[in-house]
């Protein structure tokens, strides 16, 4: 199967918006709550090789893949609209799996409608809170990330979103040691060019298609995801989080350090922290068999 074999289907969220959505294989039952820029069609190889454990359900966030812009968008909308596709399917006993930006709506999902319904929760490398401040030091790029940073990439989403999206995709794309401090500096096709001259691989490649090559629709779009991902602060979420879960992080990493996994796993009660070793924040394409298979044990209760 590949994803021109998917029966892409349709669901409508709260607002009547109409989202695109797969739901392949069959027994235990997982939702994937893909990342920042992801899509079906970009996950097609991990949801194929998922639906041969168990049944997989994906679906295109707003202004993502199939899924046209509609009505409020964001990691909150997304969380509702999760919510919504449980309730159509009539779902119960569901591990939820959120990588990246997919882990941030997870949060939103359980502090709007707690955790009812879930049998586990996976949350693939990501922070609670991704500004640091005060004595706040575990969010994105290792405490680099600032307020002052964060007001400023959302004027920058409006002026040059291509510039943007370069710097946070070199920000996610180098292992966190002391050659790659953060640099941030350039017009887009320099942060490019410097990109591509240390890392240019099908990961590099990739991540620059999805997230930095697309359409105005999905551009004007990821101002409301990152205004509600790097502006959420989801700590006090954490504990109230009383379900099994495991938390999958990049170490060294790249976007996030060994270190905020381990305050995750601090927070939540009888959460588990599994390294993926050697990897950047692209940890699921640099290592997917060790990734896949966590997450195939967990989710299906089947060895990878």
């Amino acid at each position: 199967m590949s994803f021109s074999d998917f029966k892409i289907e349709t669901f409508h969220g709260d607002d009547g918006a109409e989202i695109r959505y797969v739901d392949v294989g069959s027994g235990k039952v997982m939702l994937y709550i893909m990342g920042f820029g992801s899509s079906i069609e970009s996950q097609a190889p991990f949801i194929e090789a998922m639906q041969e454990k168990g049944r997989i359900i994906a679906f295109d966030q707003r202004a993502f893949g199939m899924t046209p812009a509609f009505g409020e968008m964001g990691i909150h909308q997304s969380a509702r609209d999760a919510k919504a596709l449980l309730k159509l399917l009539k779902l119960e006993e569901v591990t939820l799996f959120g990588y990246s930006m997919g882990a941030a709506v997870i949060f939103s999902f359980v502090n709007q409608f707690g955790t009812d319904g879930l049998s586990g929760i996976i949350l693939g490398d990501m922070s609670p809170k991704l500004i640091n401040e005060g004595d706040w030091k575990l969010g994105l790029y290792q405490g680099w990330y600032t307020r002052e940073m964060f007001n400023k990439d959302l004027e920058l989403i409006h002026t040059d979103y291509k510039r943007f999206a370069l710097m946070v995709a070199e920000g996610l794309l180098f292992k966190n040691y002391p050659e790659n401090v953060r640099d941030f500096s350039g017009t887009a096709e320099e942060i490019r060019k410097r990109i591509l001259d240390k890392r240019n691989d099908l990961i590099a490649q990739a991540l620059i298609q999805g997230m930095v090559d697309i359409g105005e629709e999905h551009a004007k779009a990821n101002y409301y995801y990152w205004e509600t991902m790097a502006g959420s602060d989801f700590r006090d979420v954490l504990s109230k989080i009383d379900v099994p879960t495991i938390i999958l992080y990049a170490d060294p990493g790249s976007g996030y350090c060994p270190a905020t996994a381990e305050y995750m796993e601090s927070q939540i009660p009888g959460a588990v922290r599994i390294p993926i070793y050697g990897c950047t924040h692209m940890a699921a394409a640099e290592s997917p068999a060790q990734w896949r298979g966590c997450i195939v044990e967990f989710a299906y209760n089947e060895k990878g």
